[in-house]
């Protein structure tokens, strides 16, 4: 029996089992724009270490994966978005729906998470603004 001793095997990353943070995430980089991925890396996925973020930036990183829904209703799409942005960063839920939708952080956030995650520079402030009326009429 020879053994080659030279040979260099390489090995596939494994931490156990795909966990459903990095499902979403992989489903998002077959899409996503790849000169963002440092920002996606640094504002969202990078989040996924803390325990108590990994609640709320799970459904947010499973809703962006889910592309066809933004091209099927935009508005809705919007309204869903903002409502898992704003628990992911509102994490001890002090802020009412109205009180978050006055905030201005959380809606230039909305407009970073198109241009990051889908490249959209289209959708306007004023576009989210009437999307985002609709959810304080409620």
């Amino acid at each position: 029996m020879v053994w080659d001793i030279f040979r260099v095997k390489r090995r596939k990353k494994r931490d156990g089992p795909e966990d459903d943070l990095q499902m979403a995430i992989n489903s998002i980089e077959r899409f996503a724009p790849k000169r963002h991925l440092q920002e996606r890396e640094m504002y969202y996925y990078n989040y996924g270490q803390i325990g108590r973020y990994l609640k709320p930036l799970l459904p947010l990183l499973i809703y962006i994966s889910e592309k066809a829904g933004k091209e099927e209703n935009e508005e809705i799409f919007v309204q869903d978005l903002f409502r898992k942005l704003k628990s992911f960063y509102d994490i001890n839920d002090r802020l009412s729906i109205k009180e978050a939708l006055q905030d201005n952080g959380l809606k230039i956030k909305l407009l970073e998470i198109f241009k990051i995650f889908y490249n959209d520079n289209i959708l306007t402030r004023a576009k989210i603004e009437d999307y985002l009326k609709a959810m304080g009429e409620d």
